[in-house]
């Protein structure tokens, strides 16, 4: 696959996750406060991170495969000095990559399929447990938010290192 595509991926995959990320925590959470039945409002949320969720997950899967294609490219055209020209920015990158992916799995996996089986009556679960859920799940998608920020700014730093290299 050749680079631009694979740029272009990994591009999209990173608009797609922070994208879908911030509109999430900064957007539409907010805006559900206006439906003042609280079963409502969970139901809401519920079909939410329906689509949310697996829009976030394909957008950091993508980031992640597509950069590590182009490490390997990285790795060639490095030779000898690969680890000593990129090798603390990637591993910075790399660790907070990591963090992402397990901050997103509890937050997908763990507490937004529990908040969604109870605000479908699928599972017991009072009201206040689903908004303390709801409330968890805003507060770790605006962690990652933050995370991957950071991670883009690293990944910049990143840029000339790789095109300003012999």
């Amino acid at each position: 696959m050749s680079h631009e595509i694979i740029r272009w991926l990994h591009i999209m995959g990173v608009v797609l996750s922070l994208g879908s990320a911030a509109l999430f925590s900064f957007g539409v959470t907010p805006a559900l406060q206006i439906i003042e039945d609280r079963v409502q409002r969970m139901k809401v949320f519920a079909k939410v991170i329906q689509v949310f969720h697996p829009m976030f997950l394909f957008g950091i899967c993508l980031t992640f495969m597509t950069g590590a294609m182009r490490l390997t490219d990285l790795k060639i055209g490095f030779g000898t000095e690969y680890y000593q020209s990129l090798g603390s920015l990637l591993m910075t990158k790399f660790g907070l990559t990591t963090l992402i992916f397990l901050i997103g799995s509890g937050q997908c996996f763990g507490m937004g399929l529990k908040v969604t089986r109870m605000a479908n009556g699928v599972m017991d679960g009072p009201i206040e447990k689903q908004e303390k859920l709801a409330g968890l799940i805003r507060k770790m998608t605006i962690y990652n938010v933050v995370l991957m920020s950071i991670t883009v700014y690293v990944g910049l730093k990143i840029i000339p290192m790789i095109y300003n290299s012999p």
